[in-house]
């Protein structure tokens, strides 16, 4: 299990409505190519999303599943990824006076990914995972040039 947390200056709603639009996973989803198609009753439980992992031209066409949902406090996804099996990730959504601390948790659940070491898991996946945190903190921001350093 892999877990990253940021805290972002924004309500768990704000955040939730970046989570709610499928169309914006490139956007803060680290490895996320291309967006193909989004169901419109995203992200409800069994709507998925279908894209495309890897970078061009060696992609892999897949889908993300939603197996729960909470808004706008939890959203636990089923993110297939071709040939490397599947990972269920959990994304928490926690009120705090500053604001909202997201938690994402990622846990392999199929294939080849499921037999990796923990260690090397964790080595390869907490990174990119703060990433995608830092991201999905940009998009739920919406920070003008002037209040960047």
């Amino acid at each position: 299990m892999i877990t990253a947390t940021r805290e972002v200056p924004e309500s768990c709603e704000r955040v939730w409505e970046v989570l709610a639009q499928g169309w914006t996973y490139t956007q803060w989803v680290v490895g996320n190519s291309r967006m193909r198609a989004v169901d419109p009753n995203w992200p409800e439980p069994g709507s998925s999303i279908r894209h495309s992992i890897g970078i061009w031209p060696l992609v892999i066409n897949d889908a993300t599943i939603v197996e729960e949902s909470e808004p706008p406090h939890k959203l636990v996804l089923r993110a297939k990824l071709g040939p490397f099996g599947a990972a269920r990730i959990t994304m928490l959504l926690h009120e705090i006076p500053q604001g909202c601390r997201i938690e994402m948790i990622e846990v392999p659940v199929e294939g080849p990914m499921g037999a990796v070491p923990d260690a090397i898991a964790l080595a390869a996946a907490y990174p990119r995972n703060k990433e995608c945190l830092w991201r999905l903190a940009a998009l739920a921001e919406r920070l003008e040039p002037s209040q960047v350093k």
